[in-house]
């Protein structure tokens, strides 16, 4: 008798959606994204009059990107530093 393995809901997802990538092109596991770096962008985007929410950035990539982005055109050197240091882990640049 062979023992019975848990699927769950990420076993059921077609590989295309990996995308061959490490990461789930929709999900950034929290482990992944420090917390206060995250704090530091939000904290740098509303100085510039923009708001980030946090959790979402955790969670939703295409979101994250498009904040990241325009943090990125922003005149604050330290956003446009810690906006391309979030764009490499979301990339996965800092997660191998």
């Amino acid at each position: 008798m062979y023992p019975t393995l848990d699927v769950t809901e990420l076993d059921r997802l077609p590989r295309e959606f990996f995308g061959g990538g490490r990461i789930l092109p929709a999900l950034v596991p929290a482990c992944c994204v420090d917390m206060g770096l995250l704090a530091t962008f939000q904290d740098h985007m509303q100085r510039a009059g923009e708001t980030v929410q946090v959790h979402r950035m955790r969670y939703d990539r295409a979101y994250a990107f498009e904040r990241i982005a325009l943090g990125h055109s922003a005149a604050d050197a330290v956003l446009r530093h810690v906006a391309l240091m979030l764009f490499e882990i979301y990339q996965g640049g800092l997660l191998r």
